[in-house]
């Protein structure tokens, strides 16, 4: 019995060391901004930086569980008629993990994800698909070479 209730202990804590020792922390992502983009700023729970050229920002919150890495695209007040739409459609299609967003009279592409669960490899493809679904904008309205669920044909 005593040797059962010690192996229990035993797995709970050690369950617990090895969910913390996976969680995402504002140290390792800072590390991974570092290693891949240049003009790394840190201040308080914000990094901005700017990778292949495209200036981005992360905001984390620790309490909330919480990140989004975000770049401006356009003022609202300049899109052209469908634009929009086409990004609308994109969000569904081939945005895939980005996301097209307003806000303050702005488009974004965003990515937003609870920050504890959040792998290294799947942070750096976001950071390469914010980047992409920005630069895109306007014509192919994607993160990247795939798409889920539809011929990009259909999309644009």
């Amino acid at each position: 019995m005593k040797t059962a209730l010690l192996i229990g202990f035993l797995m709970i804590g050690f369950s617990t060391i090895t969910k913390a020792e996976g969680e995402m922390t504002p140290k390792i992502l800072q590390d991974i901004i570092t290693a891949l983009a240049n003009e790394v700023k840190v201040e308080n729970n914000t990094i901005q930086f700017s990778y292949k050229g495209v200036e981005m920002i992360l905001v984390y919150d620790m309490t909330a569980d919480r990140m989004r890495m975000m770049t401006p695209i356009i003022a609202t007040k300049n899109l052209q008629e469908g634009m929009l739409r086409k990004a609308m459609e994109a969000n569904y299609h081939t945005a895939l993990d980005a996301r097209y967003a307003i806000f303050d009279e702005v488009v974004w592409s965003v990515f937003i994800h609870p920050l504890s669960d959040l792998k290294p490899s799947f942070f750096k493809s976001a950071i390469l698909q914010v980047a992409t679904a920005r630069a895109t904008f306007g014509s192919e309205y994607t993160s990247g070479a795939m798409s889920f669920g539809v011929n990009q044909e259909d999309v644009i």
